[in-house]
């Protein structure tokens, strides 16, 4: 708190660092509050053990219509109706317990893994949380933090919609990028993504590849449940055969698998897109802002594929397997923003950091064997102008001029493609389709 004698500013300020503003009745400057977390009473006990307890409903709910699917396939449908076909039975049944493994596998990977949590070196000491307290301005207040986030060590491109270096006032740390703090979890998540009540459990950084296959073999299981015992449904309909309950059984199990298949379609391709994008749910629906002030939706991206790695790795072989092989620590994301990416053939070596001059394009330039670059005309990232011999001439148009290349020149270029960087091989004698802009440092 502030003593009586600390200066004063006029009062439309912040008190969530992400939030919106809102307006105090005072005048004085009020730091986002930091309430530490208190051990639970006897009498709150209770309640936070029916609390655990209902939020593993949605859980044992799925479980159990798991544990009921697979009785009415293994035992009605295979060893039931199908004991005529012993080439189907055996056909349906390896399929089927093939794709029931690795369905059960992935939802137990999601329900267990820890989404990823703030480093303890991100936590501010109590000095900290007192410095940060004792602001007497929102300016001072974004200085400090700012200046402690460098002291600490803690690398982050990401700011608040304020302009701030993320902070969480509840758990008391600096947010590292693409990071959130969820509300039913009581922690911030590493690249959260959203809290899915059906694994109670945040789905984050470590596990969103589980959670992805989750999406990817149930949908499988569904369909592949609806497929191979929709003739029995049709039969089992249209002719009163008298097959006891393991008719029903088959009869529910199709409707629910079609009524599963549609709803885990639409929640599957759903992510398929975010992946391909690099966003989460939370940056579909608040781009990220970056220190630059932008805010930029695609600021993560990285091209389809190497999104797609991100997430999954780079052993196609582990791709399909709930084991973990995602790229990276959940801390320090590689985004397209970087301005001196000198490698993109793999998202292991990017680097980060802003370059010490700025970028200048080349227009129809031209790669001697000795490897010198001559070109007619420059065009700096700093600029909205071309110089040519000296002068400036106006911009007209998109600038995507074919590069000339010297036969018997093998050399390697920076190529930059929708705002992407990448190193690009140049063949000898040949010129490179993809080669329309070189970036010299």
């Amino acid at each position: 708190m502030m003593a009586a004698g600390d200066g004063r500013v006029p009062g439309n300020v912040i008190t969530n660092p992400e939030g919106d503003r809102v307006e105090v009745v005072s005048s004085e400057f009020k730091p986002p509050s930091n309430q530490h977390a208190k051990k639970p009473t006897l009498v709150q006990r209770p309640c936070m053990y029916l609390a655990s307890f209902v939020k593993s409903l949605p859980v044992a709910f799925i479980s159990g219509i798991v544990g009921w699917s697979y009785y009415a396939y293994v035992v009605a449908l295979v060893l039931g109706a199908m004991q005529e076909n012993t080439a189907e039975q055996v056909v349906c049944a390896v399929l089927y317990h093939i794709v029931f493994i690795m369905f059960v596998w992935s939802y137990w990977m999601t329900i267990f893994t820890p989404p990823g949590k703030v480093p303890t070196i991100w936590f501010l000491s109590s000095g900290g949380v007192s410095a940060l307290a004792a602001a007497r301005s929102e300016d001072e207040w974004k200085e400090r933090l700012k200046q402690m986030s460098i002291e600490m060590g803690c690398s982050v491109k990401q700011r608040s919609v304020q302009g701030a270096v993320r902070y969480c006032e509840k758990c008391e740390c600096i947010k590292p990028d693409r990071s959130h703090h969820c509300s039913v979890c009581e922690v911030c998540t590493l690249k959260m993504d959203h809290h899915c009540p059906w694994v109670n459990n945040c789905v984050g950084f470590a596990n969103y590849k589980f959670f992805m296959l989750f999406l990817c073999y149930a949908l499988t299981y569904c369909i592949f449940i609806a497929c191979s015992s929709v003739k029995y449904f049709i039969k089992f309909c249209s002719e009163s055969e008298n097959e006891g309950t393991n008719k029903y059984h088959i009869i529910f199990v199709f409707l629910v698998s079609v009524l599963f298949t549609i709803s885990v379609s639409s929640l599957f391709w759903y992510h398929v897109y975010l992946i391909l994008h690099n966003r989460s749910t939370l940056e579909q629906f608040r781009a990220p802002v970056f220190d630059d002030l932008v805010s930029d939706k695609d600021g993560w991206s990285l091209g389809s594929f190497n999104n797609f790695r991100e997430v999954f790795g780079h052993n196609p072989a582990l791709w399909m397997v709930p084991v973990p092989s995602h790229v990276g620590d959940g801390i320090v994301f590689p985004h397209r923003r970087a301005k001196n990416v000198t490698n993109y053939r793999s998202i292991d070596n990017i680097e980060y950091g802003e370059p010490e001059s700025p970028a200048r394009t080349l227009v129809n330039p031209v790669l001697t064997a000795a490897g010198n670059v001559t070109a007619s005309q420059t065009i700096h990232s700093n600029s909205s102008s071309v110089q040519h011999s000296g002068k400036e001439s106006a911009m007209s148009g998109a600038v995507t001029p074919a590069a000339v290349l010297t036969p018997g020149c093998g050399t390697e270029v920076i190529l930059e493609n929708n705002g992407h960087t990448k190193t690009v091989p140049v063949s000898t004698g040949q010129p490179n389709s993809e080669l329309t802009e070189l970036i010299v440092k």
